[in-house]
């Protein structure tokens, strides 16, 4: 699982770079659709560094995977894995007290999804009389509203949160034997990530 938080006033691409952190973290994801499951694992974190307060513009990545389920009647069954590869620009605003910062920022994007079906999911359609010729999703669209906080413990080490909610809605193409459907998958996810970065930026 990958997973990005960038925030930052960068006037150039010299200063970008003298001003960006990396490090690793953990992440955990809840999706809102009820046939979506939650999960959490380690996250590639980096980090805008901005040593004074003010609006800007952010960037960022949300690479993850959710694995769906399929309700037959009362019952579930694995359905498979959607695989979201987002790209994200928006436009925030950075607020420094000492060596803690906050950030709230809007961004939006687009993503690169794909679907794999579970080798159950097959089996589970049989049994409800269908046959089960394959699953597709399209990219999407995606909206990233998010906010950070984040701590200087030293001037090159950060450590910090963040919360997001991410909206994407690919179109998805059931395939059976008696045709095509095609659905709007309802992939949103709320997210909250936790990590420490390494920089070597230098102060303006």
């Amino acid at each position: 699982m990958l997973a990005g938080r960038a925030h930052a006033d960068i006037p150039d691409l010299d200063s970008a770079v003298a001003h960006m952190g990396i490090g690793a973290g953990v992440t955990f994801n809840k999706p809102t659709n009820s046939d979506g499951n939650s999960a959490q694992g380690i996250a590639f974190v980096y980090r805008w560094h901005t040593f004074h307060s003010g609006w800007g513009p952010s960037f960022g990545i949300d690479w993850h995977s959710t694995d769906f389920n399929h309700s037959f009647g009362s019952a579930d069954a694995p359905f498979g894995t959607l695989r979201t590869r987002a790209l994200l620009v928006g436009y925030g605003h950075t607020k420094k007290a000492g060596r803690f910062s906050a950030s709230a920022s809007m961004s939006g994007g687009y993503s690169f999804n794909d679907f794999s079906v579970a080798a159950a999911a097959s089996p589970a359609f049989a049994t409800a009389g269908v046959t089960l010729l394959g699953v597709s999703v399209g990219n999407s669209v995606v909206l990233k509203p998010e906010v950070a906080v984040w701590y200087d413990v030293f001037r090159h080490v950060g450590i910090g949160v963040s919360a997001a909610y991410l909206v994407t809605r690919p179109t998805e193409t059931l395939t059976t034997a008696t045709g095509a459907q095609v659905l709007h998958l309802r992939a949103d996810e709320f997210e909250l990530t936790a990590g420490v970065t390494v920089g070597v930026w230098k102060k303006r």
